[in-house]
């Protein structure tokens, strides 16, 4: 009997399960340029866990920003890794003024976040994202 209540509740969980990996946001918080590779990896990852429908936003801020320059080739192949991988990228404004990066110098493939990355982290996790700090 206890088999059969066990084996009820788990089809009957099943569907929810299902549910919550299709709907899944992801909030990935990058604030250190070093950890550029380990932000591909977890997005490869995330995308094999989660499926194609999850929601993966990248908000990257402070020095990290430095790096999204275009010219250095390493970091354009990880930013077009992780776009096919349809993870959005958005760069904090303020972090950008503060470290001189100007826009028109930028990877193809991220945005400017106008409202900036720690303004954009609070309303992200206010709709539900799952923050990752990277």
């Amino acid at each position: 009997m206890k088999k059969i209540i066990y084996l009820v509740t788990l089809l009957t969980l099943l569907p929810v399960h299902n549910a919550l990996a299709e709907n899944v946001n992801v909030l990935l918080h990058l604030n250190d340029k070093a950890k550029i590779p380990h932000l591909e990896k977890n997005i490869i990852n995330l995308r094999k866990g989660l499926g194609k429908d999850a929601n993966i936003r990248v908000v990257i801020n402070g020095r990290a920003v430095t790096a999204m320059l275009s010219g250095n080739k390493l970091i354009e192949e990880k930013v077009k890794s992780m776009r096919e991988q349809n993870a959005s990228i958005g760069l904090c404004h303020h972090a950008m003024r503060n470290n001189n990066v100007n826009a028109d110098r930028l990877v193809d493939g991220v945005t400017i976040l106008e409202e900036g990355g720690v303004v954009t982290i609070v309303k992200l996790q206010q709709k539900g994202y799952l923050y990752i700090k990277i």
